[in-house]
């Protein structure tokens, strides 16, 4: 393989890979005959695949410093009424993870009204997208914060924004910590992303929930709020319950997935224990990336030119195995990054590079030899192929 490594026509030609790949970046092609293969892959990640299979933060033991109350089908007078239990015993930040999108009845109105204006600990939480208004108690909300997710629209919920670039306003899990743990809360801005990839560490069983009305009937003890972050929600009551449900990487189903496995308000814990926890998903720099793609492909064309040339009977073969180990390992070696180490690879011009270079090394060698005999190109393509 390094006989060849050095050759200009081995850079030459890793060289034309990258071209092809712009070029077919600045292309439309019409892929409807995909769309039943778009459709069902749609939604897939292999990151995800570290959960699924490699059991990503299976043994994450539960958050203790954060409580979930579950509202169930309480009214408004119930909701309010939760919140006043909670408050009482000195949490350190109320979310409401509710949409109030119109008035209802007057005293629940009045209630929550009151809470949200004047208790300094609470959060509430509004679609930044609703066409007909952010909620009832929007204004009166003295900390608010938007519950829309990344994708929320389209499947798989992997990322969040933390504050929203055009207003200049938090995501509710933002606004929570602000108001819970200002130093979380300044190390999350100081990372300056744009999207932060959620780094999911808990179930639904790894937080402790309380049953709001069992808390508002006296059947609960409340003193487990102290100095916790509460968080009011919507939890499902069994798996067909899919109210406020969406599709995580945590799901057991990584691919067709039937059914959504995570209610919002448990994402917006994950989000909340990962800026306390200190444990982000980073991201591995474009540029190294793209310079490990170029490496990485001109190693491959290095090995292909020379089975080409001193082995070209078998060079179609090779060649397909060398693509299918390579494209294997390399997303193995993706996840395991993603496993152990919290860290993205996109190895995708990787794959792509090294799929498209038995490809283009056929229309470089036509180049080359035409420029051969044209202009006295001096190139390896030359003498016949055993």
């Amino acid at each position: 393989m390094f006989k060849y490594l050095f050759k200009r026509d081995t850079l030459f030609a890793t060289i034309a890979v990258f071209i092809v790949m712009g070029f077919f970046s600045f292309i439309p092609i019409n892929t409807h005959f995909l769309d039943p293969i778009h459709l069902a892959l749609s939604d897939f990640d292999y990151n995800d695949l570290a959960y699924a299979k490699m059991h990503k933060n299976e043994n994450t033991p539960t958050d203790t410093n954060i409580v979930i109350v579950n509202v169930g089908q309480g009214n408004r007078q119930d909701i309010a009424a939760m919140i006043a239990a909670v408050d009482a015993q000195r949490p350190k930040a109320i979310g409401v993870d509710i949409l109030f999108n119109d008035k209802k009845d007057a005293v629940g109105d009045s209630l929550l009204s009151n809470q949200f204006s004047t208790n300094k600990k609470l959060i509430g939480a509004y679609n930044i997208n609703a066409p007909g208004g952010r909620g009832y108690f929007y204004k009166q909300s003295a900390n608010k914060g938007f519950a829309n997710f990344v994708g929320q629209e389209e499947g798989v919920i992997r990322h969040f924004t933390p504050i929203e670039k055009k207003e200049q306003v938090p995501a509710f899990a933002v606004a929570v910590l602000k108001v819970a743990d200002a130093k979380s809360y300044d190390e999350l801005l100081k990372r300056k992303q744009t999207t932060e990839i959620i780094n999911y560490k808990r179930k639904a069983d790894k937080y402790l929930i309380i049953d709001g009305m069992d808390l508002i009937a006296g059947k609960a003890v409340p003193s487990v709020f102290a100095n916790k972050i509460v968080l009011l929600g919507y939890v499902s009551n069994g798996v067909n319950d899919v109210e406020d449900k969406h599709f995580t990487p945590m799901n057991e189903k990584y691919t067709g997935r039937a059914l959504p496995d995570m209610n919002g308000v448990f994402i917006h814990a994950n989000i909340i224990s990962m800026a306390q926890d200190h444990d982000y998903i980073h991201r591995m720099p474009a540029w190294l990336m793209w310079s490990i793609a170029f490496l990485l492909c001109w190693l491959h064309m290095s090995l292909f030119i020379k089975d080409y040339l001193d082995n070209h009977i078998w060079f179609h073969l090779l060649a397909k195995i060398a693509q299918i180990i390579s494209a294997v390992f390399f997303v193995y070696i993706g996840l395991l990054f993603f496993h152990q180490f919290d860290t993205q690879m996109n190895m995708t011009a990787t794959l792509a590079a090294i799929i498209l270079a038995v490809d283009v090394l056929y229309f470089y060698e036509a180049f080359a030899t035409w420029l051969h005999k044209k202009k006295g190109y001096q190139t390896i393509f030359t003498h016949k192929h055993d």
